[in-house]
């Protein structure tokens, strides 16, 4: 066989099997996708299910290609440069108090469970949302597109679709996407994006009236909450 031939032959095979790695990333996209939303538009048993289901075939998606810690941003490297996010939260948690104090909207957190407990397991769930966008969504689209503007605003994109119809966290996710996407493709670690995640989070729940917050509910779960009092 010619230099040629066998040139052609690994451009070929190259091509063969980056189309095959975009059609497994974008089935992948799809059936988290479909899961989350399954469980963010049913209730009761259907909801636990639903939840299951998408907890399942996430960690299925993930673990299919073997990823080593660094790519999924688990591991030590770039703690360092992604804790940068971290006085960039708190300096916009301090603006939106300060705004909110102006406005008279400040409030204590939702339920009598102390803020300790509140601020724990919110910030375990923003670590969680942080890995489903970045290590999962921003990867696949990362593969599909490239490291590139257009990966990033498909994965805000799409952070900001799964929080509809909550007219405050779907801008303010978008909002957030773009920021936390931009650390995360450059430092590459999601512990202190996680953190950040759940300072601005909590903020946003002690400054934004419940009849817009509706305590953070997106999907069916907003259209069925109800306010006290």
């Amino acid at each position: 066989m010619s230099c040629d031939n066998i040139q052609h032959q690994t451009i070929v095979d190259v091509t063969t099997q980056t189309t095959d790695r975009g059609w497994k990333d974008i089935v992948q996209l799809l059936l988290v996708l479909a899961t989350i939303e399954g469980a963010l538009w049913t209730q009761g048993i259907a909801q636990s299910r639903w939840f299951v289901i998408a907890v399942v075939t996430l960690l299925l998606c993930v673990l299919w290609n073997r990823p080593h810690a660094t790519e999924l941003g688990v591991g030590l490297h770039g703690l360092g440069g992604a804790s940068l996010a971290l006085p960039i939260a708190i300096i916009a948690c301090s603006a939106i108090l300060m705004a909110s104090w102006w406005a008279g909207t400040l409030k204590v957190l939702y339920g009598d469970r102390p803020v300790s407990w509140h601020a724990i397991f919110y910030a375990i769930w923003a670590l969680e949302q942080q890995f489903i966008l970045n290590s999962f969504f921003y990867r696949r689209f990362e593969s599909l597109v490239g490291n590139n503007g257009r990966a990033l605003l498909l994965t805000a994109g799409l952070f900001s679709l799964v929080h509809i119809p909550n007219p405050v966290l779907v801008p303010a996710t978008f909002i957030g996407g773009l920021f936390f996407v931009s650390m995360f493709r450059r430092f590459r670690n999601i512990y202190p994006l996680a953190l950040a995640h759940a300072m601005l989070g909590l903020t946003l729940a002690i400054t934004i009236p419940d009849y817009w917050l509706r305590h953070m509910r997106v999907g069916l779960g907003y259209f069925r909450f109800h306010l006290q009092g």
